[in-house]
């Protein structure tokens, strides 16, 4: 019923980074040929006074939606997870060009990896963890693989803040980096979980 959804980050009354979400939406309507017109702002301030939410906690607020302007929202109180250990997967013929709430395939490999997290690889060039945008620190600056499964709202959120640079990033140059962190709309930038490479571009386990 609801094939596409969105994940908003609600702080304190604040939807964050909201503009970029309607971008998202607004685009998914026009790639699929439709007129459609839902607005988040006015549907989220609704619900939001609706639903009982306590001040002090950041929320999850996710929005399913169709493509007749159908939609279905809740608010869950978020928590951060943490990852200490992540792999390799290879995408195969898998795509994820919208946020679709069908997640079958990245789930299932999430769970066949035996690692909190997996980093998605086609034709040898890194593309994005299972939940997250990846960004990769070489030392004086922090890049973003070019092509991602998805575009992340908060990944171009950083971008227009000159934060990360948009790159191509190949598996076998991670020995030109020395952190990746994880990035997603429910997560600041500072508490995103940042892990170390080692000296032969491997991933290595860590703790947060």
């Amino acid at each position: 019923m609801y094939p596409f959804f969105e994940t908003i980050r609600y702080d304190n009354g604040v939807l964050e980074n909201l503009s970029f979400h309607q971008q998202r939406v607004d685009r998914t309507f026009v790639q699929h040929g439709v007129s459609a017109n839902l607005q988040l702002l006015s549907i989220l301030l609704t619900e939001s006074t609706a639903q009982i939410i306590a001040p002090d906690l950041i929320y999850k607020c996710r929005i399913k939606y169709n493509l007749t302007g159908e939609y279905l929202v809740e608010f869950l109180p978020y928590t951060l997870r943490a990852i200490k250990s992540f792999s390799f997967a290879e995408i195969g013929t898998h795509t994820y060009a919208y946020k679709y709430t069908n997640r079958d395939w990245i789930n299932e490999a999430l769970s066949k990896s035996g690692t909190d997290e997996i980093i998605f690889v086609e034709n040898g060039l890194i593309k994005d963890a299972s939940y997250a945008n990846l960004a990769l620190f070489d030392g004086v600056h922090w890049f973003t693989p070019k092509v991602p499964l998805l575009l992340g709202t908060k990944r171009a959120a950083l971008i227009e803040q000159e934060i990360m640079i948009e790159t191509a990033i190949k598996v076998a140059d991670l020995h030109k980096y020395k952190l990746v962190k994880f990035i997603n709309a429910m997560m600041g930038w500072e508490e995103s979980p940042t892990l170390p490479i080692d000296y032969n571009g491997l991933l290595i386990h860590a703790s947060i």
